[in-house]
């Protein structure tokens, strides 16, 4: 008999509470699974977003440190205020776009002026295999422009204002390129054959520092406020306070940037105009120009062009405060390029010459350069691959011509010896951070005296052939330069007591030819410790 059973009451295979937990289970393996899935691709964008963004971040340090991809634009260059400018030589290179900075530089350029008045900014000039590192400044930095051309404002006659009123004349708006016109009038008669302003030369006359003659009627305070309130305003620069005939036309002649149109050469003074803006505002570029590196190897950067208000010159290095804190056979042989540095800024024409005469012609033998600025930090730049030294702060500088000065009669046998009040009177300055002067307000060149320099000791450097200025400078400014200065107080560390304390008897000595043996001493010194400090093999 055949026997028929329900599917109904089939018996399960597995029992219903063992099952459960296998579907379960099932289930969370599938969802892990799922994530198991999902895991590498979510880690997979992670990493690519970070690399990304790392990739970002490594193309905008490079794009705005490292490339010099970033165009000036020509409208920052004030080139429409010519000839209240630095010159127009070299404007094609800036429209042509052959004049290249790092983005970080260009946004500086267009924001804000320099923070230093010793150092431009770097890049490159040119085009592919002919690009050149150079320096770009704007003159009269830290000044800034509206400051520049005030300066420029506050000079020349005032034509047409004698009856205004002081409000209508505090309304006047600046117009620079207009207003410069004013420091060469061409309406007022002059002795001549024509009696033609126009025809009427440069000469010294025009720059030259009035100095008061007769000390003894002017009380010295009275003496000082007219200084300070009649003849600083207008007041030419410290290159021009000694100027002699053989010296401004050196100047002159060698001034490069003049126009190709005849009608501003000859007749609007165009270019006469841009030499006196330089001299008035900032007249380092035009002692570049007359006192050159190549072929007279003057220790000044080399000069390359101007475009409006901003100069080119050559790269020469980078400020010596990068080399404060170097190895110490570095720091001697940088050291040992500065004590060098004052027989390089004398010139003698008579006599025996320097082994740094201008072999070419001798054009510019015959001056003395002497140093007016002592921040050690910002007064040189230093050659990182042959430690050559190069003097790039030379604002305040001032010019003396010793063959003029020799042909009348004031070659005597006493040289000019630094007084100790002109050493207290450049330690309060330094202590004071006073010897930059006070240009970013003026707007110019501050006037004829150096700020840490007396008008004494100024006058003195204008009537004596010979000086020890520069020795007690380079001195000073080795020893004292850098004590207020937190990025270069250690240029001179590890150095032997001996070296510190001639280079200190330096700046206190009273006896110039005992100053001059001085750093002779502490060139000896450093070139044994040289010796005993090799260069590391392989740098």
């Amino acid at each position: 008999m055949i026997e028929s059973f329900e599917v109904s009451q089939r018996l399960p295979f597995v029992s219903e509470t063992g099952r459960e937990p296998l579907v379960e289970k099932k289930q969370a393996s599938r969802i892990s699974r799922k994530k198991s899935n999902r895991s590498p691709i979510v880690v997979h964008l992670l990493v690519t977003v970070v690399g990304l963004l790392v990739l970002f971040g490594v193309y905008i340090l490079l794009r705005f440190y490292v490339f010099e991809n970033s165009v000036v634009d020509v409208s920052i260059l004030e080139a429409e205020k010519c000839p209240a400018c630095a010159g127009q030589s070299i404007c094609h290179a800036f429209f042509r776009g052959e004049v290249h900075f790092s983005g970080v530089y260009r946004s500086r350029l267009a924001q804000k002026p320099f923070n230093s008045a010793s150092f431009g900014i770097p890049g490159s000039m040119g085009l592919y295999e002919t690009a050149r590192k150079v320096f770009l400044r704007r003159i009269g930095s830290p000044a800034t422009p509206e400051a520049v051309d005030a300066a420029v404002c506050r000079r020349g006659p005032q034509q047409g204002l004698v009856q205004a009123s002081e409000a209508a004349k505090a309304k006047l708006k600046c117009i620079p390129h207009l207003a410069i016109w004013r420091w060469r009038p061409t309406n007022d008669p002059v002795e001549g054959v024509s009696g033609d302003p126009v025809d009427s030369p440069l000469h010294r006359g025009l720059v030259a520092a009035p100095v008061f003659t007769n000390q003894s009627d002017v009380e010295p305070v009275r003496a000082e406020q007219a200084w300070i309130e009649r003849v600083m305003p207008t007041a030419f620069s410290p290159i021009t306070r000694c100027a002699s005939d053989r010296l401004f036309s050196h100047l002159q002649s060698n001034f490069r940037e003049r126009t190709s149109f005849k009608a501003e050469t000859r007749w609007l003074r165009f270019d006469e105009l841009m030499f006196l803006f330089n001299l008035a505002i900032d007249s380092q570029a035009v002692l570049w120009q007359a006192f050159p590196r190549t072929g007279s190897s003057w220790p000044f950067p080399t000069y390359i062009g101007a475009c409006g208000r901003w100069i080119l010159q050559d790269y020469h290095g980078v400020p010596l405060s990068q080399f404060c804190g170097a190895p110490f056979w570095l720091r001697l042989r940088i050291l040992l390029n500065i004590l060098e540095l004052p027989d390089r800024l004398e010139r003698s024409s008579s006599g025996t010459l320097s082994r740094y005469a201008d072999p070419t012609g001798r054009e510019t033998d015959g001056y003395a350069v002497y140093l007016g600025n002592f921040d050690l930090a910002s007064l040189f730049t230093v050659d990182p691959y042959t430690y050559n030294v190069t003097v790039a702060n030379l604002r305040h500088a001032i010019v003396v011509d010793t063959e003029t000065l020799n042909s009348q009669g004031f070659s005597g046998p006493a040289e000019y010896t630094v007084p100790p009040s002109a050493t207290r009177v450049v330690l309060d300055g330094i202590s004071q951070h006073n010897c930059e002067g006070k240009s970013h307000e003026s707007g110019d060149a501050g006037g004829t005296t150096p700020p840490c320099v007396g008008r004494e000791h100024a006058d003195a450097l204008c009537t004596h052939v010979r000086s020890d200025h520069n020795f007690w400078a380079v001195c000073t400014s080795l020893v004292h330069g850098s004590q207020n200065v937190s990025t270069c107080r250690d240029f001179l560390n590890d150095i032997p007591n001996e070296l510190h304390a001639i280079l200190a008897r330096c700046v206190n000595r009273t006896d110039s030819a005992i100053r001059r043996e001085l750093v002779q001493q502490a060139k000896h010194i450093v070139l044994k410790l040289i010796q005993k400090h090799p260069e590391p093999r392989g740098l």
